[in-house]
């Protein structure tokens, strides 16, 4: 609360607490920092009957959307157990979500997530949604998992999870390391070297599943932090464990598992079948394959799955924290979030956190959980920041994230010195803030509304033309100088980055005399923004930017 005053203003305490709950749960359920969950939150009158959303392209054309609905409950003797009525609401919710034929009309933030949502869904992509229901209580009873098979027995792409305190808490306080055993079948193999050991062999799917039901999502910190549902491969995966013929040959089909441990130890004098103690483990490749063996097995006790193994690597590797990140970011294609705890080691991100301190910012490589402070830039946020406004990406930087620090991580943090990402992010926050101004013009509050990643990028440039015209000419020597023009002339030129994307989005969509940017489906604007031609036709062309 401290942190964010103005995001509990007006609120009893009753309802800063309830907020601070969702926060909280929306943080730790996708392992951000809260000034990047609080960018997701839509909750407060007429939400749709969601708190928060996250969304983001994944492979194959598939949209992943999370939404986040909480209940905090003061009187845990009154309520007990999650209410199957907030299930209700959620259900009705991803309906109206997924059906870009639905129109309805909710407040600000929950509209624009709808609107983007509506914008790609129309474009061909599939949604796989993961509704997140937060609480102080415990899971829904018996009804509610009649009430969610009932309603969502022959589809896949959507399920529910309950996501509660404990595993808020473990997430704040971080988790202990995992000490267990796991038992490999037949004759494995064992090797060692560069002062590092290995082992390779045969695991049965029942091990695999036993020890997730047992840890659970601790086992995948340093990997993708959440399940994906049932995608094409996921799916694929169950059937071969589900098929009695096609099951003895899941071996061969999958491509397996990879561990690391702290230490491991066997009895190296045993030919086969070894038992082997496992100290720190974590499971950095193989995710989701381990979590639906759990779902497969859990949801089919009848069956006998003694036949079905798994290749599985173990890797003993200390505490070598670059190992480790090497390795994952090897053997992986992951989210952003986890994309940015394998770069943070490299030069890029080490001479800005050097940089960023030396200009008095402290520059977050890595995150730590929920620790927050206004001098903090997170990684994340930096590289959405410079690659809306240095980068002339805007529109990457908003519909792209999961690429961050990926395909697009050279584009953005190559030749960046600190002066000039911290500049990026001290734009990209200022044009954050402005959009949440009121207005009461309703034309100009579109702009506001869709844009504020494309206001950060006009803001960038027209204040680059106003200082030090090229961006190389940034440095720690001008740095205070930028900042106190920029200080100085926020306003003004947030609203003539403002002014100059009304006129371009009026002419983009052909407008004439009387008509007004308002009578657009919102569906339409938000795809003219997602798209590159407003950054060709407009933004890189260097008479647009003439008063």
């Amino acid at each position: 609360m401290k942190d964010y005053p103005e995001f509990f203003e007006g609120d009893n305490q009753e309802k800063r607490l309830s907020k601070c709950f969702l926060l909280l749960g929306v943080a730790a359920y996708l392992g951000v920092e809260l000034s990047e969950a609080r960018s997701y939150l839509t909750d407060g009158g007429n939400d749709g009957g969601f708190d928060a959303v996250y969304i983001e392209e994944l492979p194959d054309s598939i949209l992943g959307i999370t939404l986040f609905q909480a209940k905090y409950s003061r009187d845990l003797e009154k309520e007990r157990n999650f209410p199957v009525n907030v299930l209700e609401k959620a259900i009705n919710a991803v309906t109206r979500i997924c059906d870009p034929n639905i129109q309805t009309k909710l407040n600000t933030e929950s509209q624009k997530a709808v609107d983007d949502i509506h914008s790609l869904l129309l474009d061909g992509y599939i949604p796989q949604v993961t509704c997140v229901m937060v609480s102080n209580t415990a899971k829904w009873l018996a009804d509610g998992d009649l009430l969610l098979s009932q309603q969502y027995a022959a589809s896949d792409q959507v399920r529910f999870i309950h996501y509660g305190y404990q595993e808020i808490l473990g997430f704040i306080q971080g988790t202990e390391p995992i000490s267990t055993q796991l038992a490999f079948k037949g004759n494995s193999i064992h090797d060692s070297f560069s002062y590092k050991q290995v082992i390779m062999g045969k695991v049965a799917v029942g091990e695999i599943a036993k020890l997730m039901s047992q840890f659970g999502d601790r086992l995948l910190e340093k990997n993708i932090r959440h399940y994906l549902g049932q995608n094409e491969i996921n799916q694929n995966i169950a059937k071969c464990l589900e098929d009695e013929n096609e099951r003895l040959n899941f071996f061969f089909y999958n491509n397996g598992i990879t561990m690391i441990c702290t230490h491991f130890a066997f009895n190296g004098l045993q030919e086969r079948d070894w038992i082997v103690k496992l100290n720190g483990l974590q499971i950095i490749n193989g995710a989701q394959t381990c979590r639906t063996i759990l779902d497969t097995v859990t949801a089919h006790p009848e069956t006998d799955f003694s036949a079905a193994y798994v290749l599985v690597r173990i890797y003993e590797v200390n505490d070598d924290a670059a190992i480790v990140n090497q390795i994952t970011y090897a053997t992986n294609h992951q989210n952003p979030v986890d994309r940015r705890d394998l770069r943070s080691n490299d030069q890029y991100q080490s001479l800005l956190e050097i940089g960023a301190k030396d200009l008095g910012y402290k520059y977050k490589r890595k995150r730590d959980n929920l620790s927050a402070h206004k001098t903090a830039i997170p990684a994340l946020v930096a590289a959405e920041a410079v690659l809306a406004v240095w980068r002339l990406c805007p529109h990457l930087a908003k519909y792209k994230k999961a690429e961050l620090f990926g395909s697009y991580y050279e584009m953005i943090f190559k030749d960046l010195n600190a002066a000039q990402m911290i500049m990026a992010v001290l734009i990209f926050r200022a044009c954050d803030a402005y959009r949440k101004k009121n207005t009461t013009n309703e034309e100009l509050a579109i702009v506001r509304y869709y844009g504020s990643y494309f206001l950060a990028c006009v803001v960038g440039g027209k204040l680059q033309r106003e200082t030090f015209l090229e961006l190389e000419k940034l440095t720690h020597k001008n740095f205070e100088s930028v900042q106190d023009h920029f200080n100085r002339n926020k306003d003004r030129l947030c609203e003539y980055a403002e002014g100059k994307l009304f006129g371009a989005l009026r002419e983009y969509h052909s407008l004439k005399e009387g008509e007004l940017l308002t009578d657009l489906d919102g569906r339409t604007l938000a795809a003219a923004f997602r798209r590159y031609d407003l950054i060709e036709r407009y933004i890189k062309d260097i008479t647009w930017w003439k008063e």
